[in-house]
């Protein structure tokens, strides 16, 4: 979306193409709703991610990593650009679980930065939003554990009552930071935002023949109970800020009829269509649309829907939210 200003075009916000990745867990949600027919099961679809190419507009076709040098850092904001430079630092993407995903953990920044550095990618602090179906998962260990006896029991599976099962239900936001051993169990569509890294580190899978990665993922392990954070979230205009984090922050848009979405003035805001339909200025918006909005910069969208959005704040913006809905970690 464009807007001329001075006689000059400046991109407000781009449409991102989807990306589609199987999984041996996934299911068929997401199949069913983008109207696929697909032999293999589908478990992520990656909504924004650099390397997603834009799906309308000037840029159509055009992968993000290659549009936002173009764009210039006024269109990521000052937030994300100090502390990541020229790129987009988050992922969003929607997973669908037929299956117990593996029991992993995710680095944080400083051991994916010196370890995994050859990797490229940033630690792994991500946070879940349960759109569809009831069911648990693993969020931390029981007991705390000496990392000696956690190993051994991983590598003669014996995990019986070793992990934290924790009960979830659609609308429930799931915070997981760095560190936190974890899992999704079956039959949960959720909507996901993590750090712009794929660094998983496999503790368990319950005997399925991948690799697991014991001596990484025990060196960034928390090994006591972790307790799951329950923010409240703060009503603020049209919408509701669901969390807050270093990493992210997390919103819910309603839409009823019409409405104007505007990013913060030193972030980007990621807009993902979770219900309903909505057209804004370059055409339709079906389930799963993700749009990338330039800091500062106010979007007018139109229908009847709901939209989960994601920014990197500032640290005065991270101050200014309430206690009770900052998350930490």
């Amino acid at each position: 979306m464009r807007r001329t200003i001075g006689g000059m075009n400046k991109v407000i916000a781009l449409c991102l193409e989807a990306r589609l990745e199987t999984r041996i867990w996934g299911a068929n949600h997401i199949s069913e709703q983008l109207g696929l027919q697909s032999s293999e099961p589908i478990g992520e679809l990656w909504l924004a991610y650099d390397q997603n190419p834009v799906k309308t507009g000037v840029f159509a076709g055009h992968k993000l990593s290659a549009v936002l040098p173009e764009l210039g850092p006024a269109f990521l904001g000052t937030a994300p650009l100090a502390r990541y430079g020229l790129e987009l630092p988050l992922l969003v993407k929607f997973l669908d679980t037929a299956q117990w995903l593996s029991v992993q953990v995710h680095p944080d920044d400083a051991y994916a930065h010196s370890v995994e550095a050859a990797s490229g990618f940033h630690g792994k602090t991500e946070a879940w939003c349960i759109l569809q179906g009831q069911g648990e998962l693993i969020y931390g260990l029981e007991h705390p554990v000496e990392k000696t006896t956690l190993e051994v029991a991983l590598k003669s599976a014996k995990v019986e009552g070793l992990f934290h099962h924790q009960q979830v239900r659609p609308g429930q936001v799931i915070y997981v930071p760095a560190g936190t051993i974890h899992a999704l169990g079956p039959g949960l569509l959720l909507y996901e935002v993590q750090q712009r890294s794929d660094l998983t580190y496999r503790l368990y899978d319950y005997g399925r023949p991948r690799q697991l990665h014991l001596d990484k993922g025990l060196a960034v392990a928390k090994l006591e109970p972790t307790p799951l954070p329950q923010p409240k979230p703060l009503p603020a205009n049209h919408k509701e800020v669901l969390l807050a984090s270093e990493a992210f922050v997390l919103e819910r848009y309603r839409l009823q009829d019409t409405l104007e979405i505007s990013a913060p003035q030193e972030s980007f805001l990621l807009l993902t269509l979770v219900h309903g339909e909505a057209l804004w200025a370059e055409g339709k918006l079906g389930w799963g649309d993700t749009l990338l909005v330039g800091a500062g910069e106010t979007l007018e969208l139109s229908g009847q829907g709901e939209f989960l959005g994601s920014l990197v704040p500032s640290a005065e913006l991270l101050s200014w939210y309430p206690p009770s809905l900052r998350v930490q970690g």
